[in-house]
């Protein structure tokens, strides 16, 4: 056989470009700067890119193929935390559940993921990142919202189907999560473990009765949610 017939049988037992398994580095390397950030946060350490790339075990070139900075590392770690809500939520919903069971089980999944993550959460209250990752969680948080509402249909008042709504109900449970954040902060340094049932239950409590079906001054039934959306956070980090 001469040696093109060689190369044709070589080229024909190799998988082509589009067969071949994903490179799985990127995906480590960006699953390390995570891990790096938490672990930083947690420790109180300051958060900075130079730390980051030390703590993950890559050079600056590394994140910043990644990353563009704080902000955008921020956003892509919120980012996956709602898309894993997304998918949690599409699936509960299916569950024959009613769309105001999936909207309270989001909240449940918020506080959930507040609760695990508290030191982390607190910790990033400090980063040194601008007002645009604070944004990019409300922007996220809202197109959540506006996924229930459309599949409430006539259960929103017309008057309220807007994105101003929205973003009032995004900010009021933003606002009450980053308050129990700092009120339970000298808890945590005690060596306690914030219970963040009291949080679920006044988010239910003040969002609206025609967003979350419960009749307003009802038992909101955070204690029992709550106790399904830490099994899922658990069985999702195990």
């Amino acid at each position: 056989m001469d040696s093109a017939g060689r190369r044709r049988r070589y080229d024909d037992a190799m998988p082509s470009t589009s067969e071949r398994a994903p490179d799985p580095r990127p995906a480590r390397t960006r699953a390390a700067i995570f891990a790096a950030a938490r672990d930083l946060t947690a420790a109180d350490g300051e958060v900075t890119v130079n730390a980051l790339a030390q703590r993950a075990g890559v050079s600056r070139a590394a994140f910043y193929s990644h990353f563009s900075g704080l902000d955008d590392l921020m956003g892509a770690m919120l980012s996956q935390m709602f898309d894993s809500a997304r998918e949690r939520g599409t699936a509960y919903a299916r569950e024959e559940r009613t769309v105001h069971d999936a909207v309270r089980f989001g909240f449940g999944m918020l506080v959930a993921y507040v609760e695990r993550h508290h030191t982390f959460l607190r910790g990033a209250l400090e980063w040194k990142f601008s007002h645009r990752t604070y944004m990019i969680l409300v922007d996220t948080m809202t197109e959540l919202h506006a996924e229930a509402t459309t599949h409430l249909g006539d259960d929103v008042p017309a008057h309220l189907r807007s994105e101003d709504v929205r973003r009032a109900i995004v900010g009021s449970s933003l606002a009450l999560c980053e308050h129990w954040l700092v009120s339970t902060k000298q808890e945590t340094v005690d060596g306690g473990v914030p219970d963040a049932t009291g949080l679920l239950d006044s988010i239910l409590a003040v969002i609206p009765a025609w967003y979350t079906g419960l009749e307003p001054g009802a038992p909101t039934g955070a204690l029992e949610l709550l106790e399904i959306c830490r099994q899922v956070k658990a069985d999702e980090e195990s």
